[in-house]
């Protein structure tokens, strides 16, 4: 059976004039609040409850501008291998990773095109994504 989020990109059609963002976060606010300032500045959000299903949707034909991921959340997978995913799958594709426990190193640089510390401000993050969108070779390209 396949995770709410990947069953969604399964059927949703996107506009293809707006960004694309996969948000993973278990916390029902948080990811709330931050998917409610992307879809205000003009993203389509595909939102993940843990990292099981955000990589699901990474390996699905669904359209990604970004991935946005908290590190911790409950399962056995975490946001590093949201992350890594991306990179194996999508290589190209950035990644906003979140956390107030992790602070980024060498290991997981390869992996981290932004890293944001928790708490934050949703507007501020959301702000801070829309420029990374913004700035993409792809975006600059097509």
């Amino acid at each position: 059976m396949q995770p709410m989020a990947a069953k969604f990109v399964l059927w949703h059609e996107f506009d293809a004039n707006r960004p694309v963002v996969l948000l993973a976060e278990d916390e029902p606010i948080i990811r709330f609040d931050i998917a409610d300032e992307l879809r205000r500045l003009g993203c389509q959000v595909i939102e993940a409850s843990n990292a099981d299903e955000a990589i699901d949707v990474v390996k699905s034909t669904a359209r990604l501008d970004l991935v946005v991921t908290d590190v911790r959340m409950p399962g056995n997978r975490d946001g590093l291998d949201v992350a890594r995913a991306v990179r194996q799958e999508r290589p190209g594709l950035r990644t906003v990773i979140m956390s107030g426990h992790l602070a980024p190193n060498e290991e997981h640089g390869h992996l981290i095109d932004l890293f944001v510390s928790k708490p934050t401000q949703s507007d501020q993050l959301a702000t801070a994504i829309m420029a990374m969108i913004e700035a993409s070779p792809a975006k600059r390209d097509g």
